[in-house]
């Protein structure tokens, strides 16, 4: 003898239920725009970078020795890890004294390689 057992016991197919609406009412704030600049803050940017100016002085000179006593993909080399160190110290954690790191690797690698004549050359595609 055959132990299948009987089907189950299925509602009848309907291919359109009515849908169930559910609504709930909260008394929250709307949401934040996902475009938030409240880290910029000028201001800080301002200070940090007039604080920064002295030790990017440094910091250029020693990318300027680099390119001189190495070569300029070196220093290129050098100002690009001081870049990054700093960008991912500063995401970290945005402080001030991070943000002033920055701007230290930002205006070392302006004052001591040529970045506007790489980028000319970079969008131009190298013709001159």
């Amino acid at each position: 003898m055959t132990d299948i057992p009987p089907p189950p016991n299925y509602p009848p197919y309907n291919a359109w239920a009515e849908p169930e609406i559910h609504v709930h009412l909260t008394s929250e704030t709307a949401e934040e725009s996902r475009w938030d600049f409240g880290w910029i803050q000028p201001w800080t940017n301002t200070w940090t970078a007039a604080l920064a100016f002295v030790p990017a002085n440094l910091w250029a000179s020693v990318i300027t020795d680099v390119r001189v006593t190495q070569s300029l993909g070196g220093a290129w080399v050098i100002g690009g890890v001081g870049f990054t160190v700093a960008v991912v110290r500063f995401v970290q954690q945005r402080t001030w004294p991070r943000r002033t790191l920055l701007w230290i690797a930002v205006l070392g690698a302006f004052l001591a390689l040529p970045v506007f004549s790489s980028l000319v050359t970079v969008m131009t595609g190298g013709g001159r």
